[in-house]
Formats: C-alpha cells, structure tokens, sequence
C-alpha cells in the first residue's frame, strides 16, 4: 500500500514539472515578442559612401578674354624660351669656333733655335703662344731673341753646342751679367724643369727679360764709340 502511495506522488510531480512558476504558454508568448535588432552603427559603417563625381567639364570658353589672355602669354613663353635655347647654342659654337681660332697652338719642331738667333724672333710668334697659353714656349721665345739681342751687341758669340754657362763665362764682368744669370733661372725651371706658370707669372719674367733687353741696348751703345 505504502509503495502505491507513492508511485502516484512522483507520477504527480512529474506532471507539475511542467513550471507552475513559468507557464509553457506564457513562455512561447515571451519568445514571439523578441525581436532582434541590428545595431545602428553597424547600419551607418554599411552604408555605401557616394561614388566621386568625375564628371569634370573640360569645355574651355575660348571666347573668354580672359582664356584668350591666358593663351597668348604661355605661347610667348615657350617662344621666348625657344629663343633662348637656340641663342645658347649658337653663342656656344661661335665661342667654340673663336677658341678654336685664337688656340693655334706652336708645334715644338717648329722652333728653330739657330734660325731665329739669326733671323730673331717675330712678334706674331710670341704672341701665338701667349694667345695659346703656351706660356713656356713664350719664355722659350723670349730667351733665344735674348741671346740674338746679346750676340747683335757683341756681348756673346752664339754657338748650338754652347750651354747657358759658357755665355754667362762670355758676359762675365758685364753689366748685363747680374739680369742674364737671373732671367736664366727663370728660362730653365719653366722650361727645363717643367714648372707650371701662370699669366700673371708670365708677365713678371717677361718684365724682366724687357729690362735687361733695354739694358743691353745701354752697353752696346757703351762700346760702340771704342770698336
């Protein structure tokens, strides 16, 4: 009896299991009624931004006065700008040319120590080498009018084989002894001894070779009374 007492208690509780607390039906009513939402920024982030207009209207108003302006100020640029393209070339290669012209440059075999001692040295030769930057042969020219000037005085006898101190022996107790020997100096370290000189270094040896030209000039006028 006691066991039939209590099959029928569980049999009722298990039918109470149905959540007197929390009816199905009020249960299935709760769930209709929620609706899920999307989030309103998740909608803004989604939304398609406008596509760029780029439509852009390249219709010029070549009626304009203005636009008219605009034109003929950039054409005359581009011709001014020509203008001056072609103006440099044509300066360069004139330039190019005149160089070309002023730089006629002395071949060495061309100089001729013995002739020009007797026939001297002609100033259009000098000057081809200082127009050339030939500044060494230029003092080259100067030394050998030097020793014609000195043997036209009768102060040295010339000769091919002679060096430099056989005419200093030939000028010893001279005037012109002290200017040779130094002018000397200067003829064998720019041209024996291959030292770089300038135009401005030129022009201070040429000075010096001029004065003792002149000075030569003074002795031989010394000695002609006595020959």
């Amino acid at each position: 009896m006691l066991c039939l007492l209590l099959l029928s208690a569980g049999h009722t509780a298990a039918q109470d299991d149905k959540s007197p607390v929390f009816p199905e039906k009020r249960h299935q009513e709760l769930i209709e009624e929620i609706t899920f939402l999307p989030d309103d920024k998740e909608e803004e982030e989604e939304e398609k931004l406008p596509d760029p207009d780029w439509d852009f209207n390249w219709d010029f108003d070549l009626s304009s006065t203005t636009t008219i302006i605009i034109f003929s100020i950039l054409i005359a640029a581009l011709g001014f700008l020509i203008y001056r393209m072609l103006g440099d070339v044509n300066m360069r290669k004139r330039t190019r040319e005149e160089g070309d012209e002023n730089q006629e440059f002395i071949d060495l075999e061309d100089i001729e120590e013995e002739r020009l001692v007797a026939t001297g040295v002609s100033l259009s030769l000098l000057e081809r080498a200082e127009k050339a930057g030939q500044y060494d042969v230029a003092v080259r020219l100067l030394y050998i009018q030097l020793l014609k000037e000195l043997q036209d005085a009768g102060l040295i006898q010339y000769r091919r084989d002679y060096s430099n101190r056989d005419y200093q022996k030939q000028l010893s107790g001279r005037d012109v002894l002290t200017g040779f020997r130094e002018v000397t100096i200067d003829y064998e370290r720019y041209w024996y001894g291959k030292y770089a000189i300038e135009k401005l270094g030129y022009r201070l040896v040429q000075r010096k070779f001029n004065v003792l030209s002149n000075q030569i000039i003074t002795s031989s006028a010394k000695v002609s009374p006595n020959a």
